[in-house]
């Protein structure tokens, strides 16, 4: 798969992975940030943002999918950093090749099943409600969004998912109809038959359950020198709840 990727900087590669739904320049702050002293790869995930589409939507194949840009940029180490789906993304990748990663940092996602999501499942029940070809301007649309989604930043990331078609109509980035079919794939617990002895930094987000306090075993079961560490006042998007504090979480762990 030949992923979309902006780049950033010079020196030590940190591969970024943004979540369901997200894409690559959600996380340009933050990648500036980081590349003032690294080299910073930001992928849109295959069915998302400016990567092609497939049919083929499950987290073994995501996690290929950034094995095989970290070969073909010529690493050989890097930073791995995910968050929600892209955290699982990174858990399953450090798994599988412990050795192409220095440390890893998973942004308020734990290696266990999820199932029944609401707050993405609801996400996707509205994408699908809204026929995006007889709108005629983004404010519009984003009227329409209002009557369902009144939490602003959702809106701001369901609107940033779509585009103007060259007969000028707006369309979903994302590929919908796969992601709907196929969310529960990835879903799946991120076991592998290994463990990554490396540092690893886990950001929990304060008042989110996407980690359970049951879930810390399983970390530390998988990622044994992993630290926790609970950000108070964010949620699932702790990194837009939070973004200094969380900045300066990653950095120190980076520069550690």
């Amino acid at each position: 798969m030949n992923l979309f990727y902006r780049e950033f900087g010079t020196g030590q590669p940190v591969i970024i992975i943004h979540g369901l739904l997200g894409m690559s320049d959600i996380w340009i702050p933050v990648a500036k940030k980081i590349a003032e002293k690294y080299k910073v790869i930001v992928p849109d995930l295959r069915n998302h943002g400016n990567s092609p589409h497939s049919s083929v939507f499950n987290l073994n194949e995501l996690t290929n999918d950034i094995i095989e840009l970290y070969h073909k940029m010529g690493f050989t180490s890097a930073i791995l950093m995910g968050h929600s789906l892209g955290g699982r993304i990174a858990i399953s990748a450090a798994l599988k090749c412990p050795d192409l990663f220095d440390k890893i940092i998973i942004l308020d996602i734990a290696p266990r099943q999820y199932s029944g999501n609401k707050s993405i499942t609801n996400l996707i029940h509205v994408m699908n409600r809204i026929d995006l070809s007889s709108k005629r301007s983004m404010s519009e649309i984003d009227d329409l969004l209002a009557c369902f989604i009144t939490d602003l930043r959702v809106r701001q990331l369901l609107l940033k998912n779509i585009f103007k078609s060259s007969q000028g109509e707006y369309m979903w980035k994302v590929n919908l109809k796969i992601i709907t079919e196929k969310i529960e794939t990835l879903m799946a617990p991120v076991f592998e038959n290994t463990e990554y002895l490396k540092p690893a930094l886990f950001l929990k987000g304060g008042l989110s359950d996407f980690i359970e306090p049951d879930d810390y075993r399983l970390i530390y079961k998988y990622f044994p020198a992993a630290e926790i560490e609970v950000i108070p006042k964010a949620g699932h998007w702790l990194h837009a709840d939070e973004p200094d504090l969380v900045l300066d979480k990653v950095q120190s762990f980076i520069n550690s």
